[in-house]
């Protein structure tokens, strides 16, 4: 691939890590970067991925790096020894700060033709270095919720479970030695963790499309010191238990037939973030994108430092009346809102100053909310719908102690939480229905709302988030260059249609400039994004719904037809002039059957060719006009569809 493609691709230049397929008998998986997995048996997902990771004070996961590596074939089975580092921050050093602090690593992995995996990780400091967490990491994939689990603790007790359906606010499994679990209907596999206490939680609380094993327990202290020179060992022992499954058939080619099979909740509102400093002088071109795109609401964001002096008022009321959209305010983290100290004051001036200019909230958000709080927002908005959740992600959300007397809860969508690799970001989609049927099951009865969600952390509620100068992937990031390439815009396109089948009321869309915005500043000109690209023709909608795809044996799935999504709307009266978004969530070419054909409907493409094309001629549009719709459609990786239907069949 050129520098060019990733470009177009990823939004930057960096080297896409290489990638070593490995075999043990009947086992199969790659080697990423630095990471394995998901472990393969004869095609069944048996684990979903296993690395040797660092956590620093703030979470963040720095990435190992390999400069050795040997790979040798033992009959159906090999030995993998890589030699590297982890790179750490100076910042957690103990002390004062070093530059160039590191954990030196050494890994072997040997598998054996009988399907065993023994991993072995030597670990050494270069400092002392502050970690909230160092050890194995083994995943389990998201498809084995219900699946039968036996859980031996490191008491030599056993339990017989399950693995959870819903999604659990803490780790279900704690103080575990081994795991065995049901891979395949009547066939098991086991991990054996020695050395330290291990915890399983449910990574469907970070957009994570897994269950995670990890090495010390949560009720240990952290951080805790990882002292210079002083090495350490840790195993991992994989092993299926009987002989593996048949071979897993093949999946069907996917397609669309007419008429679309729609899920039946009620069309999403779409909305734009705001951030503060927008308010201020709006840019001309600013307005006269929200006066052709017309979102539902403008998203604006207050931090505690910023709850009474942030906003410009008249700046405010010019974005409003140019999108013609109404206005959900969101007042994140004030300490005792309602009981009369400083959160009052500064939330009665900032009324005040709203009042002024005109501007009357349609929604208000505490975050979080809770009942005095409701109540303080009902006297002081008394036309306003309040709300109330998280600022941050699902896993914060899950633990809120503090709910009650919202009439609506939202929280964000960040893929990056735990790891920046394509695939998992891509993968984190399918785990947005389980977090809302959670949800709605613990906090019934309100609407609910999401966003401003983006691949980026806007914030993290866990501490420091890693220094990024958005030109390369990385775990927990306030930056991810791929926001401006056409993985953003996939995903984007995939959160929607996973919004939508999730059933959710409200999905706040990124801003138009700022961090990760959806125009990005190239010198001294703004330029616009794929994800823009998409959202110009999503903005036309009347309405907007999740599409679901079948297997060419005429069965539907209630779930995108991975790695594809997609989405439909209506831009005419009486619900014609329709229009289909589709988005390949992969790095390889898919194709989807269109059944429905020519000449009732036309088709054009957003991919690398046609997005360089626009780059270097940006008077010229991105989309790639293709005519008529054939009967197989050619997803290039990444790549956008757009199927205009005729406006006689299109309602």
């Amino acid at each position: 691939m050129s520098a060019l493609e990733r470009l177009a691709l990823y939004g930057c230049d960096e080297p896409l890590p290489q990638r070593l397929t490995l075999r043990a008998g009947p086992l199969s998986f790659e080697l990423v970067g630095g990471r394995f997995g998901p472990v393969h048996a004869h095609g069944h997902e048996v684990w979903h991925g296993l690395a040797f990771l660092f956590r620093d004070v703030g979470w963040g996961t720095p990435e190992p790096v390999f400069e050795v590596l040997s790979h040798d074939i033992e009959g159906e089975g090999f030995v993998l020894r890589l030699r590297g580092h982890i790179p750490c921050a100076p910042e957690d050093v103990v002390g004062q700060p070093a530059e160039g602090a590191c954990i030196g690593l050494d890994l072997q992995v040997r598998g054996y033709a009988d399907g065993r995996l023994h991993c072995v990780a030597k670990a050494k400091p270069s400092h002392d270095l502050l970690s909230n967490r160092c050890g194995w990491v083994l995943m389990h994939p998201m498809s084995a919720a219900g699946c039968a689990v036996q859980v031996q603790h490191v008491d030599g007790r056993i339990s017989a479970s399950t693995l959870p359906h819903e999604v659990p606010a803490w780790p279900p499994f704690v103080a575990v030695r081994s795991l065995r679990h049901e891979y395949a209907p009547g066939h098991w596999a086991e991990a054996h963790l020695p050395g330290e206490d291990y915890e399983l939680e449910d990574q469907r609380n970070n957009a994570d499309a897994s269950f995670k094993t990890y090495s010390r327990s949560n009720c240990m202290p952290r951080p805790y010191v990882l002292r210079q020179g002083q090495s350490w060992t840790r195993e991992l022992h994989l092993r299926l238990l009987g002989q593996p499954p048949e071979i897993a058939p093949s999946v069907a080619t996917p397609s669309l037939r007419w008429p679309l099979k729609q899920d039946a909740a009620p069309a999403m509102r779409l909305g734009l973030a705001i951030t503060p400093d927008m308010t201020r002088s709006p840019e001309a071109w600013v307005l006269e994108v929200l006066a052709q795109w017309r979102p539902a609401f403008l998203h604006l964001t207050l931090w505690p430092d910023t709850l009474s002096d942030a906003v410009d008022g008249p700046g405010l009321r010019s974005l409003l009346q140019a999108a013609g959209a109404a206005l959900r305010l969101d007042l994140c983290g004030p300490e005792g809102l309602g009981d009369g100290g400083p959160a009052d004051i500064s939330c009665r001036a900032l009324a005040q100053q709203l009042a002024r200019v005109g501007v009357v909230p349609a929604s208000v958000a505490a975050l979080p909310c809770g009942a005095q709080a409701a109540r303080f927002l009902r006297q002081l908005f008394p036309a306003s719908a309040i709300g109330g959740g998280t600022p941050h992600f699902f896993a914060q959300l899950n633990r809120l102690e503090v709910s009650g007397g919202e009439d609506f809860m939202g929280f964000t969508v960040c893929p990056i939480v735990h790891g920046a690799d394509d695939e998992a970001v891509m993968n984190g989609l399918q785990s947005l229905p389980s977090m809302l049927d959670t949800a709605r099951s613990r906090h019934p009865g309100r609407d609910w709302h999401l966003g401003p969600s983006r691949l980026s952390a806007r914030a993290s509620p866990l501490g420091r988030q890693p220094c990024s100068d958005g030109q390369k992937r990385m775990a927990l990031a306030s930056r991810d260059p791929r926001s401006r390439g056409l993985f953003g815009a996939a995903w984007l396109l995939g959160h929607l249609a996973a919004a939508a089948q999730a059933r959710v009321q409200a999905v706040t869309l990124p801003a138009l400039v700022g961090e990760d915005g959806l125009w990005w500043q190239a010198g001294d000109a703004w330029q616009m994004t794929p994800s823009a690209v998409l959202l110009a023709v999503c903005s036309r909608w009347h309405t907007l719904q999740n599409v679901l795809l079948h297997a060419e044996d005429g069965l539907h799935t209630s779930t995108p037809r991975w790695p594809l999504a997609a989405i439909t709307g209506h831009n005419g009266r009486g619900g014609r002039g329709g229009q289909i978004l589709l988005a390949n969530l992969g790095a390889q070419v898919q194709t989807l059957r269109w059944s429905h054909g020519r000449p009732f409907s036309k088709w054009a493409c957003l991919d690398a060719e046609s997005w360089l094309q626009y780059l270097d001629s940006p008077t010229s549009s991105p989309w790639r006009e293709l005519g008529d719709c054939p009967v197989d459609l050619a997803l290039p990786p990444y790549g956008l569809v757009r199927i205009d239907l005729h406006p006689l069949h299109g309602g």
